[in-house]
């Protein structure tokens, strides 16, 4: 008896064999159909289709050969039958010596005639065969062979769809079992976002009490300044004019602050550029610095202001833009040393007005822009910072830039100090009054 050798490709061969994963327990009803056809057809008692793996010969289905499920693969004449391409033939092993001495041939059954076809999915990968044996010599004609190829072509089929059809179940396992991870993290989400909408009425709840709570007291020190005003222009005293003048901008200032705050929380933030008009960035500025003059005094620092001697205009809402002012200029002299300079400039260039305001702080560290610009938060979030604030002005002030598409920013260094820009955009010739 000769040993089967292994075909060259053996080793893609078995990769190939293994990658289809088909489990030998199950019955393949089909496919025992497909041996009932080849049995008739050739008129052989065994039909069986074979996978020959690396030491064995595995019966994936078959009639005639009762419970056999595996034979070893040195003794399997489809071993021999997958070296070559489509069809092995034996007429009669008893006078073959390859397989003469067979354990089948020479022993029970006593096969003496085989006639095998490969099953073959892609070329060169010969799996297996569906093989006919009959315990009689016998020669099979062409008719018989090309038949029993079609049903072998149909085996192969069945085996790939087989793989197919278990990778469909395998994904759609995998799809269920991602689906209802995707059904807890939404629920998860759903409940985040529950709890994230209350927090959100809650602080908007608290907003609201907090500044129609304030808005009362304020309007009431407007109406009491309002009347001092009156008595001190009557009573001819420029200097307690000039004071009361000031703590009345600074009152309607902080009342304005108290409804934004309350815009900010109904979102309802922000003037229709349809209803701008032309507003001097020189006369603002001049406003602005006249208005915290008496502060930057209180404080012991110096106020200089440059580069307002021409009218430089732009379309925007004047109030709106005095509060951006007032609240850069506010920063700049709360956070300045004693004996410190504040520097508050203008230029109207042709790419676009730029108002800088600059002082020697105490800087901002770097990375903070998200903290200086954000909703109700600050760079020193600390109990013990050196200046108490809201953490809304700065975020304010950005909002009411990109109304009109004009941005800020700011450049600063710790310990040294703290420039803020504020860019316009190019302006008009009918927006830019002439020197």
């Amino acid at each position: 008896m000769m040993k089967p050798p292994a075909p060259a490709n053996e080793a893609e061969r078995l990769a190939y064999l293994h990658r289809l994963g088909l489990d030998l327990s199950l019955t393949f009803e089909e496919i025992d159909g497909l041996c009932d056809v080849a049995s008739s057809l050739t008129g052989a008692p065994v039909a069986l289709v074979t996978l020959i793996d690396e030491t064995e010969q595995n019966i994936l289905a078959g009639v005639g050969l009762g419970d056999v499920k595996q034979t070893s693969r040195d003794v399997s004449f489809c071993a021999h039958a997958i070296m070559h391409s489509e069809q092995f033939e034996v007429n009669d092993a008893r006078a073959d010596p390859r397989f003469a001495d067979n354990p089948f041939v020479a022993g029970a059954p006593g096969f003496r005639s085989y006639l095998g076809t490969v099953l073959e999915p892609e070329d060169e990968i010969r799996l297996g065969t569906l093989c006919v044996l009959d315990t009689e010599a016998k020669t099979y004609s062409d008719d018989v062979k090309a038949d029993l190829s079609k049903i072998a072509k149909a085996i192969t089929a069945l085996i790939v769809s087989y793989r197919e059809k278990m990778d469909l179940i395998d994904y759609s396992k995998e799809l269920a079992m991602r689906n209802s991870e995707m059904a807890a993290l939404t629920d998860t989400l759903r409940s985040s976002m529950e709890k994230l909408v209350a927090a959100e009425n809650t602080k908007n709840e608290f907003v609201s009490i907090v500044s129609h709570e304030l808005r009362t007291p304020l309007t009431s020190i407007k109406g009491a300044l309002s009347l001092m005003r009156n008595d001190a222009q009557q009573a001819g005293s420029s200097k307690t004019q000039r004071l009361i003048e000031i703590a009345c901008q600074n009152s309607e200032r902080l009342l304005s602050l108290v409804d934004d705050i309350l815009k900010l929380q109904k979102n309802e933030f922000g003037t229709p550029q349809s209803s701008y008009g032309p507003v001097d960035l020189s006369e603002l500025i001049e406003t602005s610095a006249e208005a915290y003059r008496s502060y930057a005094a209180d404080r012991n620092v110096t106020l200089k202001v440059s580069g307002t001697g021409p009218s430089c205009v732009v379309s925007g809402d004047k109030a709106q833009l005095d509060r951006v002012l007032a609240n850069v200029l506010s920063n700049a002299f709360k956070f300045s040393k004693r004996g410190g300079h504040v520097e508050i400039s203008l230029n109207c260039a042709k790419d676009g007005p730029q108002i800088a305001v600059k002082d020697d702080g105490v800087g901002i560290p770097e990375g903070s822009k998200e903290k200086v610009f954000g909703l109700f938060s600050q760079v020193d979030g600390s109990d013990t910072r050196s200046q108490s604030g809201t953490g809304l002005g700065m975020h304010i002030c950005k909002q009411i830039l990109t109304q009109h598409n004009a941005s800020i920013d700011y450049e600063s260094e710790l310990g040294v100090g703290t420039e803020f820009t504020i860019r316009f955009p190019a302006t008009g010739p009918q927006d830019t009054a002439s020197e």
